[in-house]
C-alpha cells in the first residue's frame, strides 16, 4: 500500500466530517441514508453518532420513538473546521509533490525525445500527470494495463491505489525502462 494512501485516522477524519456535514446541512437524515452514502455499514454509522455525541460535537434530541434529530453544536462547528483544514493540507502537500514529481518525470521524458506517454490509472494523479504535460510538448492519454502499450514512448504510473500490482502487471508486457514511477507512489523496481 502507497504511504500516501489514507491512514485509518484520516479515513474516520473524513467519515466525521462528511457526517458533520450533513448534520449541519439535513438534521433530520437517516443513519441508513447517510451510511450507504458513505459506503459503511449502519452499525458503525451508529458507533460514529454515538461518539460525536460524547465528544459533544453533537446533539441528539428525540422527536418519535423511532426518530432522532441531530444538531452540530459549537464545539461541533469548531472540530468540523479543523478536519477540514488538515485535509486540505494534505491534499496540497499531495498535489504539490505530485506536480514537482510529474515535472521531473517529463524533464526525463524529453531529454529522451518521449513526447507520447501513457498513464495507467485514473483519478487525481492522472488528472495533475495531464495538467503538468500541458506545459510541454508531451502528449498523455490515460490506459489502461490492457491497452497496445507498444504505441507509447513509455507508460507513467497513475494508479495510487495498486501502483505496486500495477507496475508488476506492465513488466511482463514492456521493457521495466519505459515504465516511469513517481517517488510518492513508492513502486519498488526490484526482483522479487
Amino acid at each position: 500500500m502507497a504511504a500516501f494512501q489514507d491512514t485509518r485516522e484520516q479515513t474516520e477524519q473524513r467519515v466525521m466530517v462528511h457526517l458533520l456535514t450533513e448534520i449541519e446541512r439535513n438534521p433530520s437524515f437517516t443513519q441508513r441514508g447517510l451510511a450507504s452514502e458513505l459506503g459503511i455499514a449502519l452499525g458503525l454509522m451508529n458507533q460514529y453518532l454515538k461518539s460525536s455525541v460524547t465528544k459533544g460535537w453533537i446533539r441528539a434530541s428525540q422527536i418519535s420513538p423511532r426518530r432522532i434529530t441531530y444538531f452540530l453544536t459549537p464545539d461541533g462547528f469548531k472540530e468540523k473546521s479543523h478536519m477540514v483544514k488538515d485535509y486540505l493540507a494534505r491534499s496540497l502537500t499531495f498535489f504539490r509533490d505530485a506536480r514537482a514529481q510529474c515535472e521531473e518525470v517529463f524533464a526525463e521524458c524529453t531529454k529522451k525525445n518521449w513526447t507520447k506517454i501513457g498513464l495507467v490509472g485514473s483519478g487525481d494523479l492522472a488528472d495533475i500527470a495531464t495538467l503538468v504535460a500541458q506545459g510541454t510538448n508531451i502528449e498523455t492519454e490515460t490506459i489502461s494495463v490492457n491497452n497496445s502499450l507498444k504505441t507509447y514512448d513509455a507508460i507513467l504510473i497513475t494508479d495510487v491505489m495498486n501502483p505496486q500490482d500495477t507496475y508488476d502487471a506492465l513488466k511482463k508486457n514492456i521493457d521495466s525502462h519505459q515504465i516511469l514511477t513517481l517517488r510518492l507512489l513508492h513502486v519498488s523496481r526490484e526482483i522479487p
